[in-house]
């Protein structure tokens, strides 16, 4: 069966099925068990916040000239003309992967997105088989499985206390396959070559749009759960303990920013503030072995990993030096407010980065 791809706007993308296929979706028109003739992306301005988008949706099948009952929508805030993402798979079975990937609100468990943002996950996936309804069951799960494995890879956060983003507050499928009342695909786990190859598609096309979207400080932010301004204030603040004559606060935070910025092309700081991060996200689940849930989150004396990560991330930056300037920010944690709701393994790696930045500013102007 042909798909055929057509841009109705700068805004619209449409997959038109040669005939009807059935469909599985969780599209706000066109959701549920159904057939299928043409699927949607359309892309709203970023503070879409319709508080219909059913009827949103419905005005512009309209506009469109397409028919309701045999159309399906997905609403995103990315650029579906330009930024959308064909994969496929062709042996033995073909499968074909359309999907626009926008990766906020990031939700994490025990919390809700906020809905009205829209830059969303919308996977269309078309088998070139016909599927029982227990294989398009199989599939929708595959579909998320493979998801939250790429955005856990990416390392999304929803902040310290709220752990990995598992999905978006608005994501969307549509899982759709030929028509044949004869010769079905009985299943579609992952135990099935329809599974698994639907599963590599969705997951290479999320990591890829996210490695694309995702900037040096959107990452930092996700995996330091500062921002790059964090650590350039906050050494700024620190040096007003240790001043050096003629240096102003001013000009410590603009060399600190600059020294970190020259710091994270080194993806061995990447590693290590990595290291700390998915460290905090076990403790966090109570998943770390013989450390309870209760004891991470008293920071328990049991642990020396944490001061272990700082002392090898401040002697790689700048050696005893570095590390003498992490111990002494580390001894003076208690008197300063930004550590106070910093984690267990990520406060250490944030006292060791800031220290070893001034040690060797210090070094610099005292040189």
């Amino acid at each position: 069966m042909r798909l055929t791809k057509k841009i109705a706007d700068r805004d619209t993308l449409i997959i038109e099925f040669e005939g009807s296929v059935k469909a599985l979706s969780s599209t706000i028109i066109g959701s549920g068990f159904r057939k299928l003739t043409h699927v949607v992306f359309h892309r709203v301005d970023p503070d879409f916040n319709n508080p219909n988008p059913t009827e949103y949706a419905r005005d512009l099948l309209e506009k469109l000239g397409l028919p309701e009952e045999s159309s399906a929508v997905f609403l995103t805030a990315v650029d579906v003309v330009k930024e959308h993402i064909e994969l496929q798979a062709s042996s033995p079975v073909r499968i074909l992967l359309v999907a626009s990937v926008g990766l906020s609100p990031g939700v994490c468990i025990g919390a809700r997105g906020a809905a009205e943002k829209p830059a969303t996950i919308n996977v269309l996936l078309f088998i070139e088989k016909a599927l029982t309804d227990n294989a398009f069951v199989d599939l929708a799960g595959v579909i998320s499985s493979a998801k939250t494995l790429a955005l856990v890879d990416l390392a999304l956060s929803g902040g310290y206390n709220l752990g990995r983003v598992y999905a978006t507050a608005t994501d969307a499928m549509v899982i759709a396959s030929t028509i044949d009342e004869v010769d079905k695909e009985l299943y579609g786990g992952p135990a099935t070559h329809i599974g698994s190859e639907a599963a590599k598609l969705v997951y290479e096309a999320i990591i890829s749009a996210g490695l694309k979207s995702l900037g040096r400080d959107e990452r930092f932010r996700n995996i330091f759960g500062v921002d790059i301004g964090w650590i350039a204030n906050t050494a700024s603040r620190i040096y007003r303990k240790a001043p050096v004559p003629g240096l102003s606060e001013d000009r410590v935070r603009e060399e600190a920013e600059a020294e970190l910025r020259r710091l994270l092309k080194d993806p061995n700081i990447w590693a290590l503030a990595l290291a700390a991060r998915n460290l905090d996200w076990h403790g966090l689940a109570g998943a770390l072995p013989e450390l309870s849930r209760e004891e991470y989150l008293s920071d328990s004396q049991k642990i020396l990993a944490d001061e272990l990560l700082g002392i090898t991330l401040a002697l790689y930056v700048n050696g005893w030096r570095g590390l003498f300037a992490y111990y002494w920010i580390d001894s003076a944690k208690e008197e300063l407010d930004e550590f106070k709701d910093k984690p267990m393994f990520m406060d250490d790696v944030l006292a060791s980065l800031i220290g070893a930045i001034l040690s060797r500013i210090y070094d610099k102007h005292l040189a």
